[in-house]
């Protein structure tokens, strides 16, 4: 099944051949067409089966441009969540400049979420715990009004109850019109959940996907762990080792892509980087040069993963580990592409272990874990660059004319203190070591439980891991 198959707008099927949406997921499959015919929806699923947009896509459908009152409310268990939510929906709706998008979550000042209100969002996605105590607010009741709300959907509805947020959904609902399309998805189903489902939705049709998407055999996953600070100058390390002509490199917000695409720009690597904050024809722009090799490294958020369709990737970096497991997926599948080996290779600070363990799980993958390049694997590299810059640099002085320079330098120095002068401004082996600083991003981090792999437990102080298989020896890999 295509898209087309789907009745959705000319708008919208324009939106996803942009953004590399191909064909839709099993999920979308089922979930679109129903919601569009305004049903309400129960959808079972893990991460990584594209749920996210399979509600978000009849959303913006379904959305009246000059209705300026909030039409559509999705609540999510956490602020990070709802950020990545809302960067779908601002993606989705690229052809659809009039809809205007909002999010109320903790964290944010009240200055800013009133300035969010005073906007007339279309589309308002919230924490339950923050949207509560606005609506319980002296000061907002004239500012936000969920009578006129057409849709509410739950998005992780199992982690909305594990935080606790049962009464406040219910409070919440005190707000909502009583008619009304409902939309609530979870990855799993117990007592609890059924019993919230049942009071959200009526009449809902149920569908289940049972597995997330698993990621390609011909793409080689490792990871490494290390501290948020030593992120840069590792990528540095990787990089000039390996010497990758084509690599992504994604990070989790669009702050963090315009800061390490500067620092990089700055260490004189080949680079340019793509956010959803760039227009299309923008993006566009940047993918043809990555795609005619004028660029080898493209920095990126996780909403323009889909849209990097491009053959020749050799590396994937997650500078950042993502949120969700699906974008781990559309991240690392952007390599191994067209019957070619693919890498990908992931920063994993020490309490990010378990995630990139769930992450494993999840998609069916075997992650091995690597070191940082030792000091004397560089010192090979730089060594054979100062001796091809240095025979260069003698093959196009023997073409100069003017030899006064030459002259002035042979009598102020003899020929070591030359050949260490040289050396010197030609090599670049401590660029990595510049003062560049990034703006730290917070951990991903998930509760302790039950472990995944064979009820094994995963010491995160031991050394020694491979996900999915007997724990290996470490080894640095130049590929």
């Amino acid at each position: 099944m295509n898209f087309k198959d789907l009745n959705l707008s000319k708008k919208m099927l324009k939106t996803l051949e942009n953004i590399g949406f191909d064909k839709p997921t099993l999920i979308q499959e089922k979930v679109i067409k129903l919601a569009l015919e305004g049903n309400d929806i129960i959808g079972q699923a893990q991460t990584g089966t594209g749920k996210t947009a399979a509600f978000a896509i009849p959303i913006i459908e379904n959305t009246i441009l000059n209705d300026l009152n909030i039409q559509h409310l999705i609540l999510a268990p956490t602020r990070e969540l709802a950020n990545q939510i809302a960067d779908q929906f601002v993606m989705l709706s690229e052809n659809y400049p009039e809809i205007k998008i909002g999010t109320i979550i903790g964290g944010m000042s009240y200055d800013k979420q009133s300035k969010t209100l005073k906007n007339k969002p279309h589309i308002l996605i919230a924490t339950p715990g923050r949207l509560l105590d606005l609506l319980n607010k002296t000061e907002f009741k004239n500012k936000i009004d969920l009578l006129n709300v057409k849709s509410l959907t739950l998005d992780e509805a199992d982690e909305l109850l594990k935080v606790g947020f049962f009464d406040e959904i219910q409070k919440i609902l005190e707000f909502l019109p009583y008619k009304r399309q409902n939309f609530f998805f979870t990855a799993t189903f117990d007592k609890k959940t059924k019993k919230l489902s049942e009071i959200i939705t009526n009449n809902a049709k149920n569908i289940t996907v049972s597995e997330g998407k698993k990621t390609a055999n011909s793409i080689k996953q490792e990871f490494v762990v290390l501290k948020e600070k030593n992120k840069f100058i590792s990528l540095i390390k990787f990089l000039e080792l390996n010497s990758p002509k084509s690599v992504v490199i994604f990070g989790r917000t669009k702050k963090r892509v315009d800061e390490l695409t500067e620092a990089l720009k700055s260490l004189k690597f080949k680079v340019a980087g793509i956010q959803g904050d760039l227009l299309q024809k923008e993006r566009n722009k940047i993918i043809e040069r990555f795609r005619k090799k004028e660029v080898k490294i493209l920095v990126a958020t996780d909403v323009m993963a889909r849209g990097i369709d491009v053959e020749h990737i050799e590396w994937v970096i997650n500078f950042d580990l993502p949120q969700e497991t699906e974008y781990y997926t559309h991240r690392i599948g952007r390599t191994g592409r067209a019957g070619k080996n693919g890498y990908s290779l992931s920063f994993v600070k020490p309490d990010e272990i378990l995630h990139l363990e769930k992450i494993a799980v999840d998609t069916f993958s075997t992650i091995e874990e690597i070191l940082v390049p030792a000091e004397n694997e560089l010192k090979k590299i730089w060594n054979n660059k100062i001796f091809k810059k240095f025979e260069k640099i003698l093959h196009e002085s023997q073409t100069l004319e003017n030899t006064s320079i030459k002259d002035e330098l042979m009598k102020k120095y003899n020929s070591e203190e030359l050949a260490f002068i040289l050396a010197d401004y030609i090599s670049e082996s401590k660029k990595y070591e510049k003062n560049i600083k990034l703006t730290p991003e917070p951990s991903v981090v998930i509760k302790k439980a039950k472990n995944t792999l064979d009820n094994k437990k995963i010491d995160n102080k031991k050394k020694k891991r491979k996900f999915l298989d007997k724990k290996i020896d470490k080894k640095i890999k130049q590929r």
